[in-house]
């Protein structure tokens, strides 16, 4: 079973490596596999409908393209959604989640806010119909950055092991069950060819398969800039009296190839960090991003994640 079959895809990385962007992509390439898909956001601003040119996107799942919702949690919404789905009625669900018990756990692991989050997400990774067929085939999280991010994923292992005896524990042991599965779940690391990303996804790869034994079987390059001119080309062009060294083009095709080694210095650290396959996306549409943009990122993911 690959990416695109998989329930559950966690997308997380360092702040601003264009993860909403990346989870966009995901839930476009499975939307038109006919997968349904629900892809969920934990953002104060609402990142993701710009991308996909739909309506506002709220806290609660709306249908916004053909097989594909989506949802902007936020703490207040998921706890109460989250509760009801767990324990049907609103009473009870008070009854648990304002036990005073319960509330000093979570507060303390490190928060009952995390915690309606993540399982608000993966409950609708597991939901099922009265026919038991899954409501969704795949749900997309576009995690926070790195740091958040694990003490979120960390969360379930800790509920399922410290809880109170009862069904914070039991639905923590589900949830973890899930995230670690290799069969349903991929943790998907975005980074950019710069040093901080390149170092904290390195970071993060290690306690994410190391620590907590999640599954991650890929790195994500996010915005790798098309390679504009090739090195043999200028070189012979200057020596030949083709162009001054001062020439505007000669001097962009300098900076160009600058860049590149700088990149290709950091895709080294990057494959000696995490001992992983990666995938390319390619820098396009500078400036604001809008579906054609994500449409063609999405092509990119197919190519380099076959099926």
């Amino acid at each position: 079973m690959g990416l695109w079959n998989r329930r559950m895809i966690v997308v997380t990385g360092k702040g601003g490596v264009g993860k909403t962007t990346v989870s966009a992509a995901l839930a476009l390439g499975c939307a038109r596999r006919g997968r349904r898909t629900l892809v969920a956001t934990v953002q104060a601003k609402d990142r993701l409908s710009p991308l996909l040119e739909v309506p506002r996107i709220g806290p609660h799942n709306t249908p916004v393209l053909p097989n594909l919702e989506a949802v902007n949690m936020t703490p207040e919404a998921a706890m109460e959604e989250y509760g009801l789905m767990m324990f049907r009625f609103r009473a009870l669900s008070r009854l648990v989640f304002e036990n005073r018990f319960v509330r000093a756990f979570l507060h303390a692991v490190p928060g009952i806010d995390a915690w309606a989050l993540l399982g608000k997400a993966t409950y609708h990774a597991l939901e099922t119909d009265h026919d038991r067929r899954p409501r969704y085939d795949t749900v997309i999280l576009d995690a926070p950055a790195t740091g958040h991010a694990l003490s979120l994923l960390t969360l379930p292992r800790t509920l399922a092991e410290l809880a109170p005896p009862g069904q914070l524990r039991r639905d923590g042991r589900e949830r973890w069950e899930l995230l670690a599965d290799p069969e349903r779940t991929e943790i998907l690391p975005v980074t950019l060819l710069e040093e901080m990303p390149v170092s904290e996804t390195g970071e993060l790869v290690e306690r994410l398969r190391g620590e907590l034994g999640l599954p991650v079987r890929r790195v994500v390059i996010n915005a790798v800039p098309e390679r504009t001119f090739e090195a043999a080309e200028v070189e012979q062009a200057v020596i030949a009296g083709q162009a001054p060294a001062d020439h505007p083009l000669i001097r962009a095709a300098v900076w160009d190839l600058h860049r590149r080694r700088l990149e290709d210095e950091q895709r080294r650290r990057l494959a000696a960090l995490v001992e992983l396959p990666t995938v390319d996306l390619p820098l396009i549409c500078r400036g604001r991003l809008h579906r054609p943009c994500v449409e063609r990122i999405t092509s990119a993911l197919e190519q380099g994640i076959p099926e």
